[in-house]
């Protein structure tokens, strides 16, 4: 009986363990991969918006972005003002790190239609 109780609680700190890390380490994003982005573009207007550096932008882009930088002290009132809440609007930076941080900004501020490009402008252009 002792050994049947034992198991049964690490049983419980195992799935414990295991729920935990899946709810601390989900990315809270919808996320989509270049080539669903490729056919959405053709299918549909969207609104392609790029959170790296102007610099960053100048050296390539996705064709049609609007580029305003995540770290920019007005990036939340120039995005609000640039974009339209109601459109499809897909979100990358070079990598994912400032799409991510940008789109749950975006998502609280009322945008419905809203992914993260994966992998972010590097992985697009690879």
């Amino acid at each position: 009986m002792t050994n049947m109780r034992g198991f049964r609680v690490y049983q419980f700190i195992f799935v414990f363990t295991f729920l935990s890390y899946n709810i601390c380490c989900q990315r809270n994003t919808n996320q989509i991969d270049n080539v669903t982005l490729v056919e959405l573009m053709a299918e549909e207007d969207i609104q392609l918006l790029d959170v790296r550096t102007e610099k960053e932008f100048k050296d390539g882009a996705i064709e049609g972005a609007v580029n305003i930088d995540f770290w920019d002290p007005d990036f939340e009132r120039k995005v609000l003002s640039t974009l339209n809440k109601r459109l499809t609007t897909v979100v990358y930076c070079a990598a994912g790190g400032r799409s991510e941080m940008a789109f749950k900004l975006l998502s609280k501020k009322g945008f419905k239609i809203l992914y993260d490009l994966q992998g972010g402008y590097e992985r697009y252009t690879n």
